[in-house]
């Protein structure tokens, strides 16, 4: 097997580099061979995991959600699609978390020389493709607004500062979701959008009992109420994602959504476009690997 490893040496806290030699070294005892490549500059990744598919089985990629959305992208816009494997090295890592795999990179090689890839759905948001979740309104710019050198410093907790700050905000805008022949028009705070059960290092075990390869896309659209939103809104994610009475939630492949041209869409956790979207979902589009728990709990 020929395994191309696509890195980001300026991803979370951590030195990736200082790991290089160690997987060298495994690599060197197995038949697999083993490329590495150092990410250069923004979307450089898309770029090289596009233009290189066709010459390898696997690639590995080391950084965070945004490294892996930008491989993933490259990989979906090229006709033969490497398996993808993680090997986290970001602050949050979500992508990672829900496929489990942890940080210990020796645990995780031994996933990729020894578990089966499963094939898992791929969203899209208008021109982009992602893994996991697309949202607007309030606490979804955090992800990608917090300064890279608030980061290295603070880690996870730069970004409850910054999310302790957005929640001093006002959020109020109109959203039409057009699904499945239906129309429903609501003024919110948060639109949060999931194939799982977890988004910015949080668990919401109550949000939904998705599979990652079932096809559907959930959508929670959190309601402008008239008093306490902000508590409402917090009570709900405390709560692991329990839906409140007054908010939406609703699955589909596809969903089209008119909204304000100011509001902004984040997916997998980097800013994706601003207004009018369309978001579906492509059945089994990817083969991944993840670990044997993850298969069998959502796979």
């Amino acid at each position: 097997m020929k395994y191309l490893l696509l890195y980001n040496p300026v991803s979370g806290r951590s030195n990736f580099k200082t790991h290089l030699n160690m997987i060298i070294k495994t690599f060197q005892k197995t038949s697999h061979t083993l490329e590495i490549y150092e990410s250069k500059a923004p979307k450089d990744l898309e770029t090289v995991a596009l233009d290189r598919a066709k010459e390898f089985d696997v690639f590995l990629v080391a950084g965070g959600d945004g490294t892996v959305n930008e491989v993933l992208n490259g990989i979906m816009k090229s006709d033969k699609k490497p398996v993808l494997g993680l090997l986290p090295s970001g602050t949050a890592n979500d992508v990672a978390a829900i496929l489990g795999v942890n940080k210990n990179i020796k645990r995780s090689l031994d996933i990729y020389f020894n578990e089966k890839p499963v094939k898992m759905d791929v969203n899209q948001i208008n021109e982009q493709y992602f893994l996991y979740t697309a949202a607007s309104g309030i606490m979804t710019k955090i992800s990608y607004a917090v300064p890279r050198r608030h980061i290295k410093k603070y880690g996870y907790i730069a970004y409850v500062i910054e999310a302790m700050k957005d929640l001093t905000q006002e959020y109020r805008y109109p959203i039409k979701i057009k699904y499945d022949g239906q129309a429903v028009s609501m003024e919110c705070v948060m639109v949060l959008g999931l194939s799982t059960n977890r988004v910015g290092g949080m668990r919401l075990m109550n949000f939904s009992s998705s599979k990652l390869n079932d096809g559907l896309f959930e959508l929670r659209l959190f309601k402008r109420a008239k008093s306490l939103w902000r508590f409402r809104l917090l009570s709900s994610l405390i709560r692991g994602g329990k839906k409140l009475r007054e908010d939406l939630h609703i699955a589909s492949t596809k969903f089209e959504i008119e909204t304000s041209s100011n509001v902004s869409w984040n997916a997998d956790g980097e800013f994706s476009c601003k207004g009018n979207i369309v978001i579906q979902t492509h059945k089994e589009a990817i083969e991944i690997f993840a670990s044997a728990k993850t298969k069998k709990q959502f796979f």
